[in-house]
């Protein structure tokens, strides 16, 4: 069972993509707003951020940059409506630490 939060503001992507999880047998934590998302990464350890990301904004990005400075070893996976989202990823990125999911998800 894995401990995870999915930020997005979508509600219906939340209720879907954390329902599918939770019959997974995985714990999950639903944010909509980054902020608030922000406050319970420093408040309690998760093994996987699934946040979606906007190519019109960068806010889930700029967001997930932040969870990853809290928590180095979280893993995250961008929720994306796009097949190609730039990212900036590094070189030390070999790992794989950041996945793609196009929406919607299946």
């Amino acid at each position: 069972m894995a401990r995870i939060m999915l930020a997005t503001p979508d509600d219906d992507m939340r209720r879907y993509i954390s329902g599918k999880l939770n019959l997974a047998v995985h714990y999950v934590s639903r944010v909509a707003d980054f902020e608030v998302a922000l406050t319970l990464l420093c408040e309690s350890c998760f093994d996987v951020l699934i946040v979606s990301v906007d190519s019109e904004d960068a806010e889930g990005l700029a967001f997930a940059h932040e969870a990853r400075r809290i928590d180095p070893d979280m893993r995250v996976v961008f929720l994306t409506g796009f097949a190609i989202v730039p990212l900036e990823c590094r070189d030390d990125d070999e790992d794989g630490l950041y996945d793609r999911l196009g929406a919607p998800s299946h």
